[in-house]
C-alpha cells in the first residue's frame, strides 16, 4: 500500500474509533494528498514507426500463397464494402491482410499488418492495384498503431484527409479482429 492511501486510511480508521468511543482524542494526522503517478515514458514515435515499416518489408518479402476468403458470410457492411480478402499467415499467426473491394465499385485496397495478432499498420490505397510491396512514398494513406491506439498517420494520397478520427481507428481495429476470427474459423 502506499504512503498516501495508508495515511488516509488511517485517518479514516481514527476518526471511527473517536466516534465510537466518544472520547476526544488527538487531532487525526494530517492528510496529505494522493502522490501522483509517474509519468509513463514518452515512447519514440519515429523509432516505432521505422520498426513497423521495417516489419512491413520483411512481410511483404514473403512468397508463402495467401488463404483467399469471400466475404459473403460476413456482416452487411463489409459484403458492401468488399469481395474478397487475403489472409497471409505465418507459422498461424496472421501477418497481413488485403482487402478487395467489388469490381464496380472502386479499385480502393486496405491492408492489414499485424505483429504477434496485434494491429500495428494499415495502408490505404486509392488505387491498390499493381505490385505488392509498393515503397512508403508511394502509398496514399498510412496509419501506425501501437498498444491498440493510433500511433502517426500519413496521407498522400489525391483524397484530402483531414485525419483520422478515433472512431475511423476503432472501426479498422475492429475489422482486422473480424477478419482474423474469420481466418481461425477457417483455418
Amino acid at each position: 500500500m502506499n504512503r498516501s492511501k495508508l495515511i488516509w486510511s488511517l485517518a479514516v480508521v481514527g476518526g471511527l474509533l473517536s466516534n465510537c468511543n466518544n472520547q476526544e482524542t488527538a487531532p487525526a494526522p494530517e492528510v496529505t494528498a494522493p502522490e501522483t503517478p509517474e509519468a509513463a515514458p514518452a515512447i519514440n514515435k519515429d523509432s516505432i514507426v521505422t520498426f513497423i515499416d521495417g516489419k512491413r518489408a520483411a512481410i511483404e518479402a514473403l512468397t508463402e500463397e495467401p488463404l483467399v476468403m469471400e466475404t459473403t458470410n460476413m456482416r452487411e457492411k463489409i459484403k458492401q464494402k468488399w469481395s474478397k480478402f487475403h489472409i497471409y499467415a505465418v507459422n498461424g499467426q496472421v501477418v497481413k491482410i488485403k482487402t478487395y473491394p467489388h469490381a464496380e465499385v472502386s479499385k480502393r485496397t486496405e491492408e492489414f499488418y499485424a505483429i504477434d495478432n496485434n494491429l500495428v499498420m494499415v495502408v490505404i490505397e486509392d488505387n491498390g492495384e499493381g505490385a505488392k510491396g509498393k515503397p512508403k512514398a508511394d502509398l496514399d494513406k498510412i496509419y501506425y498503431f501501437h498498444n491498440n491506439e493510433m500511433l502517426a498517420e500519413l496521407s498522400k494520397g489525391a483524397e484530402k484527409e483531414f485525419g483520422i478520427r478515433n472512431s475511423d481507428a476503432e472501426e479498422l481495429q475492429a475489422e482486422f479482429l473480424e477478419y482474423v476470427a474469420a481466418f481461425s474459423t477457417k483455418k
